[in-house]
């Protein structure tokens, strides 16, 4: 069985791994941030590829088949790119997840930014569905269930998304492959159902799933840390 008790002092020796664990986790989330050449290395051949089609097709109408497999193709190119964007964004809460404990064994942590994390239960509060949703929208769609279990069940599911600049360029996939499927359907309407099955397909992954799917799986990370890396909660104060 797992030891679910962390000890609470370190040797000098023990305090140095840790911080030299702490600066690597630092320098990693770097990276993550600085990695948007790779987002522009698919998402500008993506849309170059798409505009080389259309001018393909108003040059020879006879090739429908190229346009559409083509047109496909970069759906599916763009759905990579957000499906990639979501991986970089959960190993980015990975790594703040362990930078968080690291730091609460440390003892730093009240230098932390206040918006960050500092324990198990508020990371196991923080990635789910109803975190992503405005407040004030929230309140307008699901104010009414807010006692209820349906609220709760929906609300409540894990969902990863990516911070800061890798959310913009996870958004830009999507955005993208929105309008590669409504300028190709209106270039080939007849082809205009494929299309728009493949783009429902593509945002149910992008989209839906993926979210989901690394929701949970750092859900269950933050399960598996031991409850003693929760800070104590505060003692009261006589008035």
């Amino acid at each position: 069985m797992r030891d679910q008790t962390m000890p609470n002092e370190l040797t000098a020796e023990g305090t140095q791994a840790v911080q030299n664990m702490h600066q690597a986790f630092l320098e990693a989330l770097r990276h993550r941030e600085q990695e948007v050449l790779r987002y522009l290395a698919i998402l500008g051949p993506a849309l170059s590829g798409f505009v080389w089609l259309l001018m393909l097709d108003l040059s020879k109408p006879q090739m429908p088949t190229v346009f559409a497999t083509g047109s496909l193709g970069v759906i599916l190119l763009l759905l990579l790119g957000a499906v990639y964007s979501l991986s970089l964004g959960y190993n980015y809460r990975y790594l703040t997840l362990q930078l968080a404990k690291l730091e609460r064994k440390l003892e730093i942590e009240q230098y932390v930014l206040e918006g960050w994390p500092r324990s198990r239960r508020q990371f196991l509060a923080r990635y789910r569905l109803a975190r992503s949703i405005p407040r004030r929208l929230r309140r307008c769609l699901f104010g009414s269930f807010k006692r209820r279990a349906t609220y709760r069940r929906l609300l409540h599911k894990p969902w990863c998304t990516p911070p800061e600049i890798i959310k913009v360029f996870w958004w830009a996939f999507l955005v993208a492959m929105v309008g590669v499927t409504v300028v190709a359907s209106i270039y080939r309407p007849d082809m205009a159902v494929w299309f728009s099955l493949a783009l429902l397909s593509c945002l149910a992954v992008g989209w839906l799933s993926t979210p989901y799917h690394y929701g949970s799986k750092l859900r269950r990370q933050c399960r598996q840390e031991p409850m003693s890396w929760d800070p104590s909660p505060p003692l009261q104060t006589a008035k």
